[in-house]
């Protein structure tokens, strides 16, 4: 009898703590059901991951969640979470994903859909509406489903020179064929101060890839069709990399060295006029330890292609993280409750001297436009910026592009050959990973 007793009064309190948890709206702190869970996040080593971990007693004061967060450089990390994730240990129940592997996290189940845990959600505190469209589904969606919330991100457009172009009377070039033109003017113009016309990331890797997606997109080209067919070599994208190539002339003699840091730093020392970067270059271009061109530059949207309409198509190339729940994580409801408490709003506010945050509320901030100078250009931007592809062959597809792309720029062969050469890899890699029958 006594046994009896037991039973029922623990299966009562079984019941009683399930109907709870799941009564309980994430977002509000009127409860704390998941009191005294840990959970373990992957992030990745950025000014924005190393900021929100600051705030993690917050956190852990308001839920009584534990948290243990791992920040790890970005190849560790890639390796590292993608062997968690697909041999489901469960050693993660939040993990950081590029953009460009969400073909590979959610097309492949190694994460879960949220859109149940959203409809759980106090709507004012997450707010999803606020999020840029273009970088919700690029961050955190995978055919019409939700997969997680965006966290970091960053868009491509063009650094200019605010002091530069005033006292020449000059307004920031919309079309390819202007930015050309005017490259070639200002370094004919300040040569002889030692600032060239222009400056960009030429190195073979992601970002001359990234700088060169720019391009092709807005000349009408693209890695492979609807069918996955390679379209790499097309005659668009062909145009795209001649075109790409005018530019070397007017840029400083080592560009083709130049990645990320090198490029941000030359436009810092104010080694060039204009840049063609991400937008997160701009906080060092504003470091005064740093930069000797503070206050004397500005961001605003990328060139782009000409059409016969007299249109122009701009189309900026973005990227960056979301979080998500790996399928295998032990603390789903608990890692939902930190995707929801760390990507709101207000946390957009705390986190912005970090890096900027992805929702209108924080971009349209008036004291934080007025402090950071990118955010009017990203408001233009992220709306009509492209990502790069998101399928599990990305990685492969990439090196082969940025293998004939430096070929060109190098002169080590033309555009059409090397993009031969690369559509010719691009159909041996679709068709290993089945995406190309």
């Amino acid at each position: 009898m006594k046994r009896v007793i037991l039973l029922v009064v623990m299966l009562t309190l079984v019941l009683t703590t399930a109907a709870l948890a799941e009564e309980y709206i994430f977002g509000t702190y009127t409860r704390k059901p998941f009191e005294g869970q840990t959970i373990n996040i992957a992030m990745v080593a950025e000014p924005r991951s190393d900021a929100v971990k600051k705030l993690l007693p917050e956190f852990e004061q308001l839920t009584g969640i534990k948290v243990n967060l791992e920040i790890l450089p970005y190849p560790t990390l890639q390796e590292k979470q993608a062997v968690a994730v697909t041999q489901g240990t469960g050693a993660y129940d939040v993990v950081h994903v590029d953009c460009v592997w969400v073909g590979q996290y959610a097309g492949q189940g190694l994460v879960i859909p949220v859109d149940d845990y959203i409809k759980k959600t106090d709507a004012k505190v997450l707010a999803l509406d606020d999020f840029i469209p273009s970088v919700l589904d690029e961050q955190g969606s995978w055919e019409g489903k939700v997969y997680g919330l965006p966290f970091i991100q960053a868009v491509f457009g063009l650094h200019y020179r605010t002091d530069i172009f005033s006292e020449l009377g000059l307004t920031p070039p919309n079309t390819w064929t202007e930015l050309t033109d005017m490259a070639k003017m200002l370094n004919e113009k300040l040569k002889d101060k030692g600032i060239t016309g222009i400056t960009f990331m030429g190195r073979r890797g992601v970002q001359l890839q990234c700088t060169y997606d720019n391009m092709l997109w807005s000349y009408g080209g693209d890695w492979y069709d609807a069918n996955f067919n390679p379209t790499i070599n097309s005659e668009a994208a062909v145009a795209a990399l001649d075109y790409f190539k005018t530019l070397i002339p007017y840029a400083p003699e080592g560009v083709l060295t130049y990645d990320w840091a090198e490029n941000a730093n030359a436009f810092a020392q104010g080694k060039a006029a204009m840049n063609l970067q991400w937008q997160n270059a701009a906080p060092l271009c504003q470091d005064p330890a740093q930069s000797t061109i503070v206050d004397k530059f500005n961001f605003t949207l990328i060139p782009g292609k000409e059409k016969e309409d007299g249109s122009i198509n701009r189309t900026p190339t973005f990227g960056g993280w979301g979080l998500m729940i790996p399928k295998d994580a032990k603390n789903k409801e608990a890692a939902w409750e930190f995707i929801v408490w760390a990507t709101t709003p207000e946390m957009e506010v705390k986190l912005a001297y970090s890096q900027p945050g992805s929702r209108y509320s924080s971009l349209k901030n008036p004291d934080l436009a007025a402090k950071y100078v990118e955010y009017e250009g990203m408001l233009t931007s992220l709306p009509i910026a492209k990502g790069r592809p998101r399928i599990a062959a990305y990685s492969e597809l990439a090196d082969a592009l940025e293998i004939a792309i430096s070929e060109a720029m190098t002169g080590t062969k033309d555009s059409k050959a090397a993009l031969d050469n690369a559509n010719t890899r691009f159909a041996e890699i679709l068709r290993s990973w089945g995406s190309l029958k």
